[in-house]
C-alpha cells in the first residue's frame, strides 16, 4: 500500500488514508435514521421532501440530519425544541460513499485537511469559527472543507456519520453518557434517504 496520497495540492501521510478513500467507493448500509422536527415541517417534508441545512453551528457540516436508530432521543430533541408539537420522521438511510468517522481510518484524513485549512484561513486573514456549547463552527467548516477537497479530487461524499458523546456519565466516573448518539448528516438527499414516514409518539411513561 502507498505511503501518501496527495489530492489538491494536501499530501495524506497515513496509509491508512487510502484504505478510507477505497472503503467509501461502493459502501451500501441501511440504517434507520430519526429526525426531530416540528409538526407543521414535518408535514412539509412529507409533501415536498427534505432540504440540505447549512447552519453554521451543524457539526457535521451542511446535511439533513439523522440520529441513527435512536429514535427515543429524537423525540427528546423534538420536545425540547417544538414542545407539544414536535414531530419525529423515520427515513431509511443508504450509507453509500460516506465519510463514516466511527471508521478510524478517516481521522488522518480530517487532521490532514486540518491543516490545509488553516493554512488557507490564515492566508485569507480570517479569524478561527469557535466552538461553544452545541454550536461546533469549527468543525462543520472543516468536515466541509474536507468534503469540497475530495470532491474535487473525484471522490464523492453522500453523507457523513460520526458518534457524539453527549450529556452526563450514567452514574459518577462513568464513560458511557446520557444522550449519546450517533448523527448522520446526509449530503447527496436522492442518493441516501428513502421511505420517509411519520413516526409515533412514544407510549407515556407509567
Amino acid at each position: 500500500m502507498r505511503s501518501s496520497y496527495r489530492l489538491i495540492g494536501i499530501t495524506f501521510t497515513h496509509p491508512l488514508v487510502v484504505e478510507a478513500f477505497m472503503n467509501t467507493q461502493g459502501l451500501d448500509s441501511v440504517v434507520s435514521g430519526y429526525h426531530g422536527t416540528s409538526s407543521g415541517a414535518a408535514e412539509r417534508i412529507l409533501g415536498e421532501g427534505f432540504q440540505i441545512s447549512r447552519n453554521t453551528y451543524d457539526w457535521l457540516g451542511d446535511g439533513v440530519y439523522f440520529f441513527q436508530d435512536a429514535p427515543h432521543r429524537a423525540w427528546e430533541w423534538a420536545s425540547q425544541r417544538h414542545g407539544s408539537d414536535g414531530a419525529v420522521l423515520r427515513a431509511e438511510i443508504r450509507t453509500v460513499d460516506c465519510m463514516d468517522l466511527l471508521d478510524g481510518s478517516w481521522n488522518q484524513v480530517i487532521s490532514d485537511t486540518y491543516d490545509s485549512y488553516l493554512k488557507n484561513l490564515r492566508d485569507s486573514g480570517r479569524t478561527m469559527p469557535t466552538q461553544s456549547g452545541g454550536a461546533h463552527r469549527l468543525d462543520r467548516e472543516v468536515i466541509n472543507y474536507t468534503v469540497g477537497v475530495l470532491n474535487e479530487s473525484g471522490i464523492r461524499i453522500a453523507c457523513v456519520r460520526a458518534a457524539f458523546a453527549e450529556g452526563r456519565p450514567v452514574y459518577p466516573d462513568s464513560a458511557i453518557y446520557d444522550r449519546a448518539h450517533i448523527q448522520i448528516a446526509v449530503r447527496d438527499i436522492a442518493a441516501c434517504i428513502r421511505g420517509i414516514r411519520l413516526e409515533n409518539p412514544p407510549e407515556p411513561s407509567r
